[in-house]
Parts: structure tokens; C-alpha cells; sequence
């Protein structure tokens, strides 16, 4: 039988595995990318990358963009709206990945990974604007109903 997530990072405390997906784009790609997760040593900060169990059973792996008091305000880089995680769905935080199978890892403590965060905000930006046609069509044909 296989083992669950939350299975395989109790007992070793990490586990590699591949990312299903677009909503981290561009830092990572549908069955293209592995991520390493460990186990949340403590409380996540800003910009870490978390893995969450909705109720549904949906594993996610967002990043965290504020700390609540009660859980976390978590964002996919590919994604407008933002939602809140409470602390307990939380299973773990990203410690690196391998972008592609060249087998080139990355930490999430390297310089390079640094310069990729020090460009959300712009990502975002574009994104919010390349989506702002088709919001303000569905605003205007709602109104004609």
C-alpha cells in the first residue's frame, strides 16, 4: 500500500516528490518539477512555500503571503485570489526543488531563488492585468442580465 504524505514526512521528516499543476508557475511545472517537502520544524514565515491538506483531500503547495494569528493567508504564484489555510492543515514547507529532470537542484536558500521572489510582485502585477479584459467583460455582460 502506498504511503500518504503526512505519512512519509513522520517517519523521515522529508520526501521528494512531483508537482501536479500550473498554479506555481513559473518556478514550478506540471509533472515536470519535484519538490523536496520536510516536515514544519515551526511556525511558517512569509514567502515560504507551504504544502496543505484541503478537507476534500486536495494537496496544495502555495506560498505563503501574510501570517495570520490563526493560520495563513496562502497565494499560488499563478493565481489572483488569495485564501486562508488554517495552521492545522498545514503538512509541510518546501526546502527546494528540481525545476525539470536536468537533475539541477535549487534551495530555497540560494541567491537564485532569492532574485525569484524579489520578482513576485511584478509577476503579479502583469498577471492581474493580463486577466483584467475578461473580468471586465464578465462585469459588463452581468449587468445586461
Amino acid at each position: 500500500m502506498q504511503k500518504t504524505i503526512e505519512q512519509v514526512l513522520a517517519e523521515e521528516g522529508q520526501g521528494f516528490f512531483q508537482t501536479v499543476g500550473d498554479s506555481m508557475e513559473p518556478l514550478l511545472h506540471h509533472r515536470k518539477s519535484t519538490v523536496v517537502i520536510q516536515a514544519p520544524a515551526s511556525r511558517l514565515k512569509r514567502w515560504d512555500v507551504a504544502l496543505f491538506r484541503r478537507p476534500t483531500g486536495e494537496y496544495v503547495l502555495h506560498r505563503v503571503i501574510r501570517v495570520e494569528p490563526d493560520g495563513y493567508r496562502i497565494l499560488g504564484d499563478n493565481r489572483l485570489w488569495p485564501e486562508m489555510v488554517p495552521a492545522g492543515w498545514v503538512i509541510g514547507v518546501m526546502a527546494g526543488f528540481y525545476p525539470d529532470e536536468s537533475g539541477q537542484y535549487v534551495s530555497c536558500q540560494s541567491p537564485a531563488y532569492r532574485s525569484y521572489l524579489k520578482t513576485l510582485r511584478l509577476r503579479r502585477a502583469r498577471l492581474w492585468l493580463l486577466a483584467l479584459p475578461g473580468r471586465v467583460r464578465r462585469k459588463a455582460f452581468s449587468f445586461r442580465r
